[in-house]
């Protein structure tokens, strides 16, 4: 009778030496950690694999093509990237307008002039964020 089928019987648990008993042991352990290794690399193919068939590029995402080292970089504005549609901004507008009235118990005094996009990385909300966290983790 095999090691295993001794480990697997309760009763002839009893029987057995430390030393089988250990090495029952390690024998389950890496069987299970084999199969589930091996399981988890299965998933990780079947992953790609669908990655592969089911990606659809967008019609912008190309992938950046190297320049020539004779060639002068092309300098192309940043401010295209961030410009949005009059009706778009006219509809921010409104929204923002509407919860700073709301904010304010609808008081009707209230006219917003003009709103600006603000430069940089960041973006208010999330420097008032970052204000927000470090402030509650002061003593």
């Amino acid at each position: 009778m095999s090691l295993m089928e001794q480990f697997a019987n309760p009763e002839m648990m009893h029987s057995l030496s430390m030393s089988e008993k250990l090495a029952g042991a390690g024998i389950t352990t890496l069987m299970g950690m084999g199969i589930t290794f091996i399981v988890l690399i299965l998933l990780w193919g079947c992953i790609a694999i669908m990655t592969k068939f089911t990606y659809r590029p967008k019609k912008g995402d190309t992938a950046p093509q190297k320049a020539d080292a004779a060639a002068a970089p092309s300098a192309a504005p940043a401010a295209t990237a961030t410009t949005v549609n009059a009706a778009a901004d006219d509809s921010l507008i409104a929204v923002i307008t509407a919860a700073i009235a709301a904010f304010q118990g609808g008081s009707n005094n209230f006219i917003v002039r003009k709103i600006r996009r603000m430069s940089g990385e960041t973006t208010a909300w999330s420097d008032a964020g970052r204000a927000d966290c470090i402030d509650s983790r002061k003593f």
